[in-house]
Formats: C-alpha cells, sequence, structure tokens
C-alpha cells in the first residue's frame, strides 16, 4: 500500500531581526542542549555508545550556537558595573562547555561507562547551564524573555509536527531549564 497523505510542513528557521534577542536566543538553546546531554550521560552504560551519540550532538551546539561569540556580543548589552562578573561567568559556561567536548572526544574509550565519568560530564553541563544563569542575570530581562518565548513556541510547533509520527527522526524535547531554575 503506498502512503498518499502529504506530509506537513516543516517550519524553516528564521533568525530574529533584533540581534540581540537572536543571540540571547542561541544562548538559551544552549542551555535547553546541557539538559539533553545529560539526559544522555544518565541513561548511558557504554563509554562507546555514549561518544557515539554525544560526539555530534556536542559538535552541533558548539558550531551551531557558538556559546563564546554569544557571550562576547551579549557582554556589549550589560550593565559597565556588572561586566567583570558577568563576562566571567559567561567565559566559565564556554571554558566548561569545550570540556565537555573534550571530555567526549578524547576520554571515552569503550568499555562500561564508569560513574566517575558520568560525573565529570554531568557537572560541566551543569556548570555551563549555571554559568549561563550567571551571565544572563546581568541582560535586558525583556530581550531574554522575547528569546524564550520564541523557544516555547518552536517547541510547541515542533510537538505538533513530530510528536507521534515515527517517520519524524530525532525528537529530544526537555524542559526548558529556566522553568525549573530556583532561585
Amino acid at each position: 500500500m503506498v502512503c498518499t497523505a502529504k506530509p506537513k510542513a516543516a517550519f524553516a528557521y528564521e533568525p530574529d531581526p533584533d540581534p540581540l534577542r537572536e543571540s540571547l536566543y542561541l544562548v538559551s538553546r544552549v542551555q535547553e542542549a546541557t539538559v539533553q546531554q545529560e539526559r544522555f550521560v544518565r541513561k548511558a552504560t557504554d563509554q562507546q555508545a555514549l561518544k557515539n551519540k554525544m560526539k555530534l550532538t556536542l559538535l552541533l551546539i558548539e558550531k551551531n550556537y557558538k556559546l563564546l561569540d554569544q557571550i562576547t556580543y551579549c557582554s556589549a548589552f550589560v550593565p559597565s558595573e556588572h561586566l567583570v562578573e558577568a563576562t566571567e561567568a559567561g567565559n566559565i559556561a564556554a571554558e566548561e562547555l569545550q570540556s565537555a567536548i573534550e571530555f567526549v572526544r578524547n576520554d571515552l574509550q569503550s568499555g562500561p561507562l564508569e560513574q566517575k565519568q558520568k560525573d565529570y560530564i554531568t557537572d560541566a553541563l551543569i556548570a555551563t547551564r549555571e554559568n549561563i544563569f550567571i551571565f544572563l542575570d546581568f541582560i535586558p530581562q525583556d530581550k531574554l524573555e522575547g528569546a524564550r518565548s520564541r523557544i516555547d513556541e518552536e517547541n510547541k510547533l515542533n510537538i505538533e509536527e513530530f510528536d507521534g509520527d515515527e517517520n519524524a527522526g530525532v525528537y529530544n524535547p526537555v524542559v526548558l531549564p529556566w522553568k525549573n531554575r530556583r532561585k
């Protein structure tokens, strides 16, 4: 039997016309991705399987979202009295993400995944996410809210488009980290 139903149209990515909101969108997507990657680590039992799963996704996070570039750009919008604290947190976030990427690339080999390996990767992902929160505390909150509402809307559209479709490909929804944040 041949399927004659037309596939649903996918929504194309369009950058935000506001450069700061676009940059904050990318930074927020990094935070979301750390939650997704952390879930992979928690469920993993084998080093090589985790390496295969995470190597590409971490590379895509690094290349697509360019966290350090976004931190640098957004820093121009941080009040001068908070610039050092904010950029320090942003730089630590970028370093922690890079640490996770390098660990997955270079230190995972084969055999059972040890708890200390899981802890190292998880700690780096959490540190990335938490330092981004610190950095974003100094950013104009209306722009950040705009970027995050866009993520909410895109994720809602993804659920509508992909949920229940066995041909949808990879779809990895998580609870957005800023929805669970305790201050």
